[in-house]
């Protein structure tokens, strides 16, 4: 056959069959980026572990099985090693430093490839703005934000002590609004925070039926968390009945002595909340300590204004009285746990050489004998002269264990981007992960490992959302940790708290290297995730 007779009969074959030609090129098998060889994967669902391999293309899982055969441009082997997706950390504040310090690398070290800030009420504002400035930024994982009810009320009230009016909720809503069509997953609260412990519930309602027609989520750091404690999840669930929209519960706990022991209480109110048809979750840290401003022990009252009016309450002795009894009582029965010393200064600028020391510490150090009353001049004195936060020891273990099990409670952090080596910060912002897989599933056999990883991915996942992140299966996006269950651990502690864990190898955002044989890389894949 002469060459223009093949020519023509080729161009006829292809006019008659157009998807011949790309059907033969399809069926050429093309070289994968990666692909993870010989390790026991747990795909996030639950499910029991299985072994495969993952390969890896153009930033998603294209295949997962034998793919002994398979070119790739680089092959990972995780024989006697974890797969699993990337954790997800649906509660962070490292939003507020990710522009400084976009590594976050006490992040990506405990296996996180996505987070979420813009929580416990504060977030930036406006929401696009800040998301525009992180995507001109290169980030090492993921970005997630919800839009805080106490920065939208103090772009409208400022820090004043009272209600809101009909033009000022209306105003709030606005914001509210702009926030969810600029990306926001949903709004947070901070109830017990200033300017938020100012509100109402119906105000929040108000708000958080904006969020619900954008299909978001209303999470809220509860009205109270200690004395108080069960009538405020009753209001945080209200809020989503008469909102109509899914409920987080963040950061659970039940704080100081007289509480202990209520999480049997406060899980059987999700329960119910979730047999009437509700959508309820709830986060948690593995600590048995908070951390916050000092400011917590304050009484709310005392705050509004800002820090000026804070001052003069300090230096009128009729008032600093009042306030003394405010914090006396909070030492007492709540966030003090009891007793002075559970307090630990964890950042203190005006004077760092008082990091790491606890409040009766510091009380003994002024002369004074380190009671609850001496301890509250102390805070007093503290705060007036340059705030600062501290880390509250007021936790006990058993709550800790019986809400971890929840099967609606998942893994967070509640931690924040941290300059390495600056303060004495809650451990939490480097081991909450390691910690869970090492100590409450290895060591302590609280959950099995299948679980502790459901907990870390697709339950947030399915919180925020993510359809194509949170487990391990083809098509979504390759957000990847690899780690050695039987040695993975936290390091990090309360007084040496800057240490990154062990046992994770591996970590791939967006299907790029971001912890590589343990070691950071260059990489910086991250993307900033918008609601939709």
């Amino acid at each position: 056959m002469s060459l223009l007779k093949r020519k023509s009969r080729f161009l006829f074959l292809l006019l008659i069959f157009p998807g011949l030609f790309f059907m033969s090129i399809s069926c050429q098998e093309s070289e994968l980026d990666f692909v993870i060889k010989n390790g026991s994967v747990i795909d996030g669902t639950g499910s029991p572990a299985f072994q495969a391999d993952l390969g890896i293309k153009d930033g998603r899982i294209s295949e997962i099985g034998d793919l002994e055969t398979r070119a790739a441009a680089r092959i990972i082997d995780a024989r006697g090693l974890t797969v699993a997706p990337g954790f997800i950390d649906l509660h962070t504040h490292a939003e507020r430093k990710i522009l400084q310090l976009p590594s976050v690398e006490n992040y990506i070290r405990q296996g996180v490839t996505t987070i979420v800030g813009g929580n416990c009420g504060g977030s930036p504002y406006p929401i696009g703005d800040f998301l525009q400035k992180v995507e001109a930024t290169d980030i090492a994982l993921n970005l997630t934000l919800l839009v805080g009810h106490n920065t939208v009320r103090r772009e409208v009230m400022g820090r004043e002590n009272r209600y809101a009016t009909a033009e000022e909720l209306q105003e709030m809503q606005g914001l509210v609004e702009q926030a969810m069509q600029d990306g926001a997953f949903g709004m947070s609260t901070g109830l017990k925070y200033i300017p938020g412990a100012y509100s109402n519930t119906e105000e929040v309602v108000a708000l958080s039926k904006v969020v619900g027609k954008y299909g978001g989520f209303y999470a809220t750091h509860m009205r109270e968390e200690g004395i108080g404690l069960l009538d405020a999840v009753e209001e945080a669930l209200n809020i989503g009945r008469q909102a109509g929209l899914p409920v987080h519960i963040s950061h659970h706990k039940a704080v100081g002595k007289s509480m202990w022991g209520n999480s049997v209480k406060t899980l059987k109110m999700v329960d119910e909340a979730v047999g009437e048809g509700m959508d309820v979750t709830v986060d948690q840290y593995p600590y048995t300590a908070t951390s916050t401003g000092l400011t917590v022990l304050f009484p709310a009252w005392s705050l509004e204004g800002g820090e000026e009016k804070i001052k003069e309450r300090l230096e009128d002795a009729t008032l600093r009285a009042k306030i003394k009894v405010g914090i006396v009582q909070n030492i007492l029965y709540d966030r003090g746990g009891g007793d002075p010393a559970t307090i630990v200064i964890s950042s203190y600028s005006t004077d760092p050489a008082l990091e790491g020391k606890n409040l009766a510490e510091i009380t003994e150090m002024r002369g004074n004998e380190p009671t609850p009353e001496n301890a509250a001049e102390t805070l007093m004195d503290l705060h007036y002269a340059g705030g600062g936060r501290g880390i509250y020891h007021c936790l006990v273990e058993e709550d800790v264990i019986r809400i971890m099990k929840h099967p609606l409670v998942m893994h967070a952090s509640d931690g924040a981007t941290i300059e390495f080596g600056k303060a004495k910060p809650h451990p939490r912002s480097y081991g909450t992960y390691p910690r869970v897989l090492g100590r409450y599933v290895r060591e302590q056999k609280i959950l099995s490992l299948e679980e502790s990883v459901r907990k870390m991915t697709s339950l947030p996942a399915k919180r925020l959302g993510l359809k194509d992140r949170g487990v391990l299966k083809k098509g979504m996006w390759a957000d990847i940790v690899i780690f050695d269950s039987g040695k993975v651990i936290d390091r990090a502690t309360w007084t040496e708290p800057h240490q990154y864990p062990e046992g994770v190898l591996f970590v791939l955002v967006n299907g790029e290297p971001v912890i590589d044989n343990e070691e950071r890389t260059a990489m910086y894949p991250g993307r900033v995730l918008r609601h939709r």
